[in-house]
């Protein structure tokens, strides 16, 4: 794995060793929130695995649990309103946020944080003074499909989109990237190297992310383990996808280039892997004229032709998820090709982002296994290959030893989210359709985070700790979603039992709060107590703090 060869395994003795020049594991941990760095240390987070437990590796050698909050941004428009009128500046909003994180115990401005959160300058703007550890994220996923920016030659073509409606009905408003596509790389390779120029080489940064998983469709859950929501096998929309595309009309995107690489990937594999069609055809039960195609898609003979209409593909029409009765070669050879896919993806965009942030931690899209249920294994597999970090869910232990039985022994990050709509500002929205949990009351809430962040913290496979940290989505409410994903709502009032109440007042830093429809309870204090307990635990675990 990438992590071990660059860093090694080191034992418990020697990684504290690291440590000792900093006195206690609490001071080295909270000085990474304070306005300052060693200046004797290295400049880049690392990950160690000592004797229990892989860990983070701090720029000054100091062992660090990420606790980090996703999407510190003003980029809704309700929120953005009531902050700015609250706070006067987008500046001043961005330096209470990481004020109050740090007060909750959080220690990582996680995706989505905007530039004006951050420790450093960017777009002119000065650097946020209050300093804490922050992640980047690439989206080639997503924006190579309009060549955004124009980071590659062409832009990248979406599998979905050469899909017959009449064959997969599942999701369209999704994107699946031809990897194979030349585009695609150069894409991620121009993205990572532009955010690079404007990020700079900061010790503040913890590590770049390969994507957001929301914008890989196919990376989802697959069938082996039950999930609210499961995606098709990307092997199959290979397959059954048109091997031409001249034009996305919804994405109002034409295409020079109107070769679908993937398809022809996958063509040329099967073409090597089997030799004639004939032997292709007594693996698969089918009945293809040739390897090309014989009367065109989506109605012709040939291998090229395949749409998914023909009956030996029947039993995978609709969702595009293959049954549960799928075994046999074309199952087999569907999942090898798979394999290949997200090879071609990872290595993609991880050479993208060592290049342009050589030495920093390259971490997976965030997050795999999602909805609570299993990413397919050859995507694990592939991922597990070029990661520094897995970022990937583990909802129970067969998800955690599934995971690692495919990505092998790699440290992960998991999402956390969960809401108390009847007792939030969005009370008037209290049915969850996000697939989340959906508590009664903030304390319910508060109690249900401790839960989670303190079970990951204690989750081991093979008598060691593979979860690193958690990334909690998000600051604030989301008006679009109804959702009360928030520490704060949609008035910027922490849900602390004494801000995001009805009668008006003042914060211990003298902005105003209250003036909410209603009293809302408090979350803050258990999570605050929570992420102060993991810290405790860690030292005590780390023989560096008192035991009880």
């Amino acid at each position: 794995m990438a992590s071990l060869a660059l860093f090694g395994e080191v034992s418990r003795r020697s990684f504290l060793t690291q440590a000792a020049g900093c006195g206690a594991l609490a001071a080295g941990w909270l000085a990474l929130s304070r306005n300052g760095w060693p200046e004797e240390a290295e400049p880049r987070f690392r990950v160690v695995k000592t004797e229990s437990r892989w860990l983070f590796s701090t720029p000054g050698g100091h062992p660090y649990w990420l606790c980090g909050v996703f999407n510190v941004d003003l980029s809704s428009s309700s929120f953005a309103q009531l902050s700015l009128a609250k706070y006067g500046s987008e500046a001043v909003w961005a330096r209470q946020a990481v004020r109050r994180l740090r007060n909750w115990g959080f220690n990582c401005l996680a995706e989505y944080a905007s530039e004006y959160a951050l420790p450093i300058p960017m777009y002119g703007r000065s650097g946020n003074p209050e300093f804490m550890p922050f992640m980047a994220m690439i989206r080639p996923a997503a924006f190579s499909l309009k060549n955004r920016w124009g980071y590659a030659p062409g832009s990248v073509k979406d599998l979905i989109a050469g899909t017959d409606p009449a064959v997969y009905t599942g999701w369209r408003a999704a994107t699946t990237p031809d990897v194979f596509d030349p585009n695609f790389a150069a894409y991620a390779r121009g993205e990572a190297a532009d955010l690079a120029q404007h990020l700079g080489h900061s010790r503040f940064l913890l590590g770049v992310a390969t994507d957001d998983a929301d914008d890989l469709f196919g990376f989802g859950p697959g069938p082996d383990v039950a999930a609210a929501r499961t995606h098709p096998h990307v092997g199959w929309l290979a397959l059954v996808g048109a091997h031409e595309q001249r034009a996305n009309p919804a994405l109002q995107v034409a295409y020079t280039d109107p070769r679908v690489h993937t398809k022809l990937a996958l063509q040329a594999w099967l073409v090597q892997r089997y030799g004639t069609i004939a032997a292709l055809n007594r693996a698969w039960s089918s009945s293809y004229t040739s390897f090309g195609t014989d009367g065109g898609w989506p109605l012709g003979r040939g291998w090229l032709d395949e749409s998914g209409r023909s009956p030996w593909l029947a039993a995978w029409r609709g969702a595009g998820t293959e049954p549960p009765s799928a075994a046999g070669a074309l199952k087999n050879d569907l999942d090898a090709f798979l394999l290949l896919y997200a090879q071609a993806y990872f290595q993609a965009v991880t050479r993208a982002v060592r290049t342009s942030f050589p030495g920093y931690l390259v971490f997976g899209p965030a997050t795999l296994n999602a909805w609570n249920g299993l990413t397919r294994a050859p995507i694990l597999r592939a991922a597990g290959e070029s990661l520094d970090i897995l970022q990937a869910n583990a909802a129970s232990d067969l998800v955690l030893e599934r995971t690692l039985a495919a990505a092998g022994d790699i440290p992960l990050v998991t999402w956390t989210g969960m809401a108390a709509n009847a007792d939030s500002d969005l009370h008037a929205f209290p049915d969850s359709s996000s697939g989340a949990a959906c508590y009664t009351t903030q304390a319910e809430r508060g109690a249900a985070y401790a839960r989670a962040v303190l079970g990951e913290f204690e989750r081991a496979r093979a008598g060691a700790h593979p979860i690193v940290g958690t990334k909690f989505w998000g600051f604030a409410d989301s008006w679009a979603e109804k959702m009360n994903w928030g520490l704060v709502s949609l008035r910027d009032n922490a849900y602390d039992g004494q801000e995001a109440v009805r009668a008006a007042g003042r914060d211990s830093w003298g902005f105003a709060t209250g003036r909410e429809e209603r009293d809302y309870g408090d979350s803050i204090t258990s999570i605050r107590a929570a992420n102060a307990r993991l810290l405790q635990k860690l030292s005590e675990e780390l023989g560096s703090g008192p035991r009880n």
